[in-house]
């Protein structure tokens, strides 16, 4: 049997961690098929059959393409093909960012942020999100196009882009803008990308507007039609107003007296902690070994700091707070993977980074459970048992860090 090369390792490692993470994760939804919920489906099936209305592009242009944009069977398998293409692009971000590690670190890092709710995990559980789509496209336009430089293509591919994201799900300024704007302002720092975010800020604004001065609360009984051959399915929610949902979001957050604001402190930390978590551990393994990286790290932190803060408005109109800062982290690890610089040779994560590593497989074994199936909403607050355990490991392992880092030989050399 011939001998598998180091990228087919891990590569095979990559799509037994998704196999691992859909047998605990994956769930059946509507007409018992292992498909997207109800609500995700509902977005794939809106149109503009009876006028313009919010979310509506995404069912329009499968059904000028002649498909059927009502059938839940075309629908599961694009919402698969989505999914499947995202974890691809973590796991080739992942492949490019650990070249110069040793081989048991990139593949010790790979398997603690690949078997996470936030990464795998996240993907799985909102399957059939139509922001996936949105990032999918982001992130590989922002990959092969923006290293290009040729401005008769990157104005109208952004262009285009910020017209498809507002239209298909206007929450992805939230994510695309921010991300576009770290890599304008830290990560490439050049004229075609500061012209990439205007023309996508341009395109978006405008959609942006007017989606607000249009918007209504729509009835469930607007709600398309799903169906699986004769069997047919109506969600019963309705695609609520901005004014309500930020009323009910105040309510939900400040509402309760000091009881409501201590859960809604929860809330954010169960949302933020894991990816958090894994971006200090992936800078710090990546970024944090050679003394020339010091500069880098620096800007990663940073760029990773920026589109934390730029989402956390979406707070105030949405409830799904885990799902937000999981496809940050996404977004982040496909950025600094196409901007990093390679490293010729192999080198060593930075003294102590070991105990983040421990602490990364750790989490990754009490975080890969199906008891987090409402991870989208409030993280780890979905399970304040198990979201005190995953902060007693993240104290440790930063305590193990600090301890090998200051009795490192190179610690005590300088």
């Amino acid at each position: 049997m011939p001998r598998l090369s180091e990228r087919q390792t891990f590569w095979l490692s990559g799509g037994l961690a998704f196999c691992l993470a859909f047998l605990v994760r994956g769930e059946r939804h509507l007409f018992q098929w292992y498909g997207p919920h109800e609500y995700w489906a509902t977005h794939w099936a809106r149109d503009y059959s009876d006028g313009f209305i919010r979310r509506g592009l995404l069912g329009e242009l499968i059904q000028t393409l002649g498909g059927d944009n009502t059938g839940y069977a075309l629908i599961t398998v694009g919402s698969w093909i989505v999914a499947l293409g995202l974890a691809l692009v973590a796991i080739d971000a992942l492949w490019r960012l650990t070249r110069p590690l040793g081989r048991l670190e990139a593949m010790v890092l790979t398997a603690a942020v690949l078997l996470s709710p936030a990464t795998l995990g996240i993907l799985l559980e909102t399957l059939g999100d139509p922001l996936q789509l949105i990032l999918l496209v982001y992130i590989l336009a922002a990959r092969f196009v923006l290293p290009g430089r040729n401005l008769f293509v990157i104005i109208p591919v952004f262009a285009l882009l910020g017209l498809f994201m507002s239209l298909t799900h206007e929450a992805s300024v939230f994510f695309v803008l921010p991300a576009l704007g770290v890599q304008a302002l830290i990560l490439r720092r050049n004229f075609s990308t500061w012209a990439a975010l205007g023309a996508c800020l341009a395109t978006s604004a405008i959609i942006v507007g007017v989606l607000f001065l249009t918007n209504i609360a729509e009835p469930p009984t607007s709600n398309p039609v799903l169906h699986l051959g004769t069997a047919q399915f109506i969600y019963e929610g309705k695609f609520d107003s901005f004014a309500n949902l930020l009323g009910e979001e105040l309510t939900r957050m400040f509402g309760s007296g000091p009881k409501g604001l201590v859960e809604t402190a929860a809330r954010i930390g169960g949302a933020v902690f894991i990816p958090i978590f894994l971006a200090a551990l992936v800078i710090v393994v990546r970024f944090g070994a050679p003394r020339s990286s010091e500069g880098s790290q620096i800007r990663t932190v940073l760029a990773f700091a920026l589109v934390i803060l730029a989402v956390t408005p979406m707070m105030l109109i949405a409830h799904d707070w885990g799902r937000f800062f999981a496809y940050i982290f996404l977004v982040f690890l496909a950025a600094i993977a196409d901007t990093a610089t390679a490293e010729s040779r192999k080198t060593s994560p930075a003294p102590g980074a070991y105990g983040l590593l421990a602490g990364g497989v750790l989490l990754a074994g009490l975080t890969t459970t199906d008891l987090l199936r409402d991870y989208r909403m409030d993280g780890l607050w979905s399970q304040p048992r198990l979201m005190l355990a995953c902060l007693l490991v993240g104290a440790l392992s930063g305590l193990w860090m600090l301890q090998s880092a200051t009795t490192s030989p190179q610690t005590s050399r300088d």
